[in-house]
């Protein structure tokens, strides 16, 4: 029979979003009295897989990862193996049907119940499925607040869910609807983040633009306002602007408020008007072109970055020379591009005239490669300039150097020592890479 350890150890496998980032640190808190963090699956008493079911391909993974882990079961029958996020959401008990080595399955909503769900599991000897929905809070708001590491970054999220329903989209679904956290607690967490050592905070949402306190009816604006206030914050970011609720008034925000960084995600997802009503975004071609014009208008180093998808039922190879276009005229820093892939329960999912596989696939290279000759330019253009760059820590290719980004998001690796982690500093461009820019500190 399955015991739980006194001091355990859990390994938690993070995929997709940035929202799903925010709630594996939750999750942490939330199993801190019993289980330390593992550095491997290996080492590890519990195995978390927090999911994404944005696209087919992710949730592959998830049982890709599943069956990889049989042999570890195998040799440790004691070791419990849970899926949470988006797929548990969204499909529950067959997941545990489909593998025998799931013990646990929790939603979007229930991350605050996992003690109990594993007392259950443990306690019972049956397999548990928790996906109820409570639309009504912020689930990782009740987390405790809990700093691991000495990370000067943090993400900080101030509501859950969407009201947009876009025809592709499954996060209303296993999100749910729109539901803001109180400002007064996210100005708590702010600040206890801050005072921990914080020194660059991004905001989540799925829209972000429609936030409202719902104590004071206050807006997004007032929120970035008092966040801003905040000393020894140094800079202040926000994911995801959707272009329909993205405003003038959030435009002077960005460029007053001295924190907020001069980058934005506004995703564009088409740049044919036929194919963005289709997809009911809300917002036509121009109308997001005078957005941008706009914005980068009033916050002229503003660099922007966006998600697209190719082959939307429908699509035609003269909408996609359009999305083409659009990326030449707007010349994005960055471009999330994929393939469309019909999730369950979407209005996209019952659309008539799907685009067929041997057209849609060479799509999405040719548009990556217009994006990344885009980029390469961008890069190329800041060779031998002196950007101020703001270090997050060692970087992931294991090269012993400093990773940071500059206040319009290029990355720069370069050399220095760690008690530099947590600084803003100049360093000066010396050569472009694909993804990132390599600099030398100017002293």
């Amino acid at each position: 029979m399955t015991t739980i350890p006194e001091q355990g150890k859990v390994y938690i496998r993070t995929f997709g979003c940035q929202m799903n980032v925010y709630d594996s640190e939750k999750i942490y808190a939330f199993l801190q009295d019993r289980y330390l963090p593992a550095a491997t699956e290996e080492e590890a008493d519990l195995i978390l897989l927090n999911t994404c079911s944005i696209r087919d391909k992710a949730e592959q993974k998830v049982y890709s990862l599943l069956g990889r882990l049989r042999g570890l079961k195998n040799t440790k029958p004691e070791l419990l193996i849970g899926v949470g996020g988006c797929v548990a959401q969204q499909e529950g008990e067959r997941i545990l049907r489909r593998s025998s080595l799931v013990d646990l399955v929790f939603g979007t909503n229930n991350i605050d119940k996992l003690p109990e769900i594993i007392d259950e599991r443990v306690t019972t000897g049956r397999k548990v499925c928790r996906v109820e929905e409570d639309m009504d809070s912020v689930p990782s708001a009740a987390a405790p607040l809990s700093r691991s590491g000495n990370d000067p970054t943090s993400l900080l999220t101030i509501m859950k869910g969407c009201d947009n329903f876009c025809a592709y989209c499954v996060v209303p679904l296993v999100r749910g609807r729109e539901v803001s956290r109180a400002m007064s607690e996210i100005l708590d967490e702010a600040r206890y983040l801050v005072g921990n050592g914080v020194r660059e905070i991004t905001l989540l949402g799925q829209n972000v633009n429609s936030y409202h306190d719902p104590e004071t009816g206050a807006g997004f604006i007032q929120l970035l306002e008092k966040v801003d206030g905040m000393a020894s914050l140094e800079r202040l970011r926000f994911v995801t602007s959707h272009p329909k609720d993205f405003s003038g008034e959030l435009v002077e925000a960005m460029a007053g408020l001295k924190s907020v960084s001069e980058h934005i995600h506004l995703p564009v997802q088409a740049g044919s008007d036929r194919v963005l009503k289709a997809m009911g975004r809300g917002y036509s071609r121009d109308e997001y072109r005078e957005k941008v014009a706009l914005l980068r208008d009033r916050v002229p180093d503003v660099e922007i970055t966006t998600d697209i998808i190719v082959g939307f039922p429908g699509e035609e190879r003269e909408d996609f020379e359009q999305t083409l276009s659009l990326l030449e005229e707007i010349r994005y820093q960055n471009a999330f591009s994929f393939r469309f892939s019909p999730r369950p329960g979407t209005a996209a999912a019952e659309m008539d005239d799907p685009v067929p596989d041997d057209t849609k696939r060479p799509w999405l290279p040719e548009l990556q490669e217009v994006q990344n000759t885009i980029t390469a330019q961008k890069h190329a253009a800041l060779v031998g300039e002196v950007v101020e760059v703001f270090v997050e820590g060692f970087g992931r290719r294991d090269n012993g150097k400093l990773e940071g980004r500059t206040r319009n998001n290029y990355i720069v690796h370069f050399t220095g020592d760690s008690g530099l982690v947590g600084r803003s500093l100049n360093t000066r461009v010396v050569r472009s890479h694909k993804i990132h820019l390599e600099g030398v500190i100017v002293t």
